[in-house]
């Protein structure tokens, strides 16, 4: 029937793109797409086939910032054949670029090859709908082009739909209601999903990372320890000597890394997660009748 012919169709053109089974895709496998679309651009004179290998390299290019990349042939060596890019660092094959702009040049060529396959070449390859599933899409980058991926992918593709995985609170700033979809186990060890109720356009990685993703504070854990610590001495009803030099102690070096470690546009974000744990330590104390801290002194060889 025509409808079973239109599907038969539709299977072997999903069928003849790059392998898209993890366990099969390869770098080798996209590099050597690579080289017979350069090559049939030539032999066939498909300037479309020209545009799209220089799509990779400009797309990879909005996100790798001030790191700029094009594509300029096929090179040569007695190893074989490689894309060579220019790059700010001279001209380059691609095997010496950095893990992080191999890994965007790889999966962006990955996608587009296979969707330009998929259409038969067109001149509007962009405005084309399309499924991108890319694993842990933030590996290997900067934190500055992280936050880049998203808006690129978005301003080039339209109608490009983005299944993504990623642990970086940066590749979630400025995404949309429903947009996160956060997996956790439960008590029981079941993956749960929630999904974000706010849009995030405007959160910071700290705020990301508190709200969302469930880092109560970001900075080293030998401090979180010590703040913590020093709102269980604060809420004490009374504190030995041993209590009350441990807290000083405490005290003095959580200031002075605050003096020496966070710049000062985190010194109020510090100061308001050292409020929160006395807040919270506070609240605890209040329910059980306990006063503010007092020091037992010794007197006369008593305490």
């Amino acid at each position: 029937t025509t409808v079973d012919d239109a599907n038969d169709l539709e299977l072997r053109k999903r069928d003849g793109l790059i392998p898209t089974d993890a366990a099969i895709v390869s770098d080798e496998l996209v590099i050597q797409k690579w080289i017979d679309l350069d090559y049939a651009a030539y032999r066939r004179n498909q300037p479309q086939i020209h545009r799209l290998l220089e799509k990779v390299a400009g797309v990879a290019s909005e996100i790798t910032e001030s790191y700029h990349l094009k594509f300029l042939h096929i090179g040569e060596d007695g190893k074989g054949l490689f894309p060579m890019f220019q790059t700010p660092d001279g001209d380059l094959p691609l095997n010496v670029l950095s893990q992080g702009t191999q890994s965007i040049i790889q999966w962006m060529a990955h996608f587009l090859f296979s969707c330009a396959q998929y259409y038969d070449y067109p001149e509007d390859l962009e405005e084309k709908p399309a499924i991108l599933i890319v694993d842990e899409i933030d590996a290997h980058l900067h934190p500055s082009w992280q936050r880049r991926i998203i808006p690129a992918l978005t301003k080039n593709f339209p109608n490009l739909q983005i299944f993504c995985s990623t642990h970086s609170p940066l590749m979630l700033a400025g995404l949309s209601e429903g947009q996160v979809q956060l997996l956790n186990r439960d008590a029981d060890g079941r993956v749960t999903v929630s999904r974000n109720r706010w849009d995030m356009a405007g959160w910071s990685a700290e705020e990301i990372l508190r709200s969302v993703l469930g880092v109560r504070d970001t900075m080293d854990l030998t401090t979180a320890s010590e703040i913590d610590r020093m709102g269980e001495l604060s809420i004490k009803e009374a504190l030995t000597d041993a209590e009350a030099t441990e807290l000083e102690g405490i005290r003095s070096r959580v200031e002075q890394g605050l003096l020496d470690g966070p710049p000062s546009s985190q010194v109020e974000s510090f100061r308001r997660f050292v409020k929160e744990v006395y807040s919270r330590q506070a609240s605890g104390s209040e329910a059980s009748g306990r006063t503010r801290p007092r020091v037992r002194r010794k007197e006369n060889g008593s305490s």
